[in-house]
């Protein structure tokens, strides 16, 4: 069940190629960046519907 030195190596380049290619191709630090900004726009957005929704709710009242 053990695999050879060769394969584990070859693993190894071929995962360490993989990884540099995510972080090439797909930045990580400004994906989430992203994510935090629209996540804080989405947060904004969800109170003022929200506040909307409840001045309605007042008005039928």
């Amino acid at each position: 069940m053990r695999e050879s030195a060769g394969r584990r190596l070859a693993y190894a380049v071929l995962f360490a190629v993989l990884a540099g290619f995510v972080v090439a191709f797909w930045n990580p630090i400004d994906h989430l960046k992203a994510d935090l900004r629209a996540d804080g726009q989405g947060f904004k957005f969800s109170i003022e519907l929200a506040t909307h929704l409840f001045e309605l709710g007042l008005k039928r009242l």
